[in-house]
C-alpha cells in the first residue's frame, strides 16, 4: 500500500502536469512540472518514468474524474439533470483530453491500450444515467447507448476543433428529451 505522502505527491504531480501542459504544451519539461508541484524532479520520475507515462496517467485521471462525476450526479441529482449534465461534461472535457491523447499518439503510445476498464466503466455510467432518465420520462424511450455514444462522439469532435457553439448542445439535449420525436 503506498504511503499517504506518496499518494499526495502523485496527486500534486498530476495536477501540476495538467496545468503546465495546458500552458506549455507537449514540450513541457519534467523539472517545470516538479517545480509547479513543489517536489523534486526525482519524485516526478519515481511516479512516472517518462513524460509519456505522465501524460497517459493524466488521461486516465481525467476519465476517472468523469466517472466519479457520473456517480456523484447519480447519487445527488434528479435523473434528468444527472444525464444531461453528464452529457455536457463529457463534451466540455473533450477538447482538453484531445491535447493529451494527441501528444501520446504522436509519441507512439496507443491511448486506448490499457483503457479497457475505463471504457467499460464509462459505458456503464452513461447507460445507468440514461436508463434512470428514461424511467422518469425525461429522455426518449427509443434512444439507446449507441445513439447517445454517436451524439457524444460528434459533439466531442466538434468541441475538440473549437467548432461547437453553445446552442449546439441545447439542440442535442432538446432532441433527446422525451416528446421530441
Amino acid at each position: 500500500m503506498p504511503r499517504s505522502d506518496a499518494l499526495r505527491n502523485r496527486a500534486k504531480v498530476l495536477a501540476a502536469a495538467e496545468a503546465v501542459l495546458a500552458e506549455q504544451g507537449l514540450t513541457a519539461r519534467m523539472d517545470a512540472i516538479a517545480a509547479r508541484a513543489g517536489v523534486g524532479v526525482g519524485t516526478v520520475y519515481r511516479h512516472f518514468a517518462t513524460k509519456e507515462a505522465l501524460w497517459q496517467a493524466i488521461v486516465e485521471a481525467r476519465v476517472d474524474a468523469l466517472l466519479a462525476e457520473a456517480e456523484r450526479l447519480r447519487a445527488e441529482a434528479d435523473p434528468a439533470t444527472a444525464f444531461f449534465t453528464f452529457f455536457g461534461r463529457i463534451v466540455a472535457d473533450a477538447a482538453a483530453k484531445k491535447a493529451y491523447t494527441d501528444g501520446l499518439r504522436d509519441a507512439g503510445i496507443d491511448v486506448k491500450d490499457g483503457q479497457g476498464r475505463q471504457i467499460a466503466a464509462m459505458r456503464a455510467a452513461i447507460t445507468g444515467l440514461l436508463t434512470r432518465a428514461q424511467a422518469v420520462g425525461a429522455v426518449r424511450g427509443d434512444v439507446a447507448l449507441p445513439e447517445v455514444l454517436a451524439l457524444l462522439r460528434g459533439a466531442s469532435l466538434a468541441a475538440e476543433t473549437g467548432d461547437f457553439p453553445p446552442i449546439a448542445l441545447e439542440v442535442i439535449v432538446t432532441g433527446l428529451r422525451a416528446g421530441a420525436g
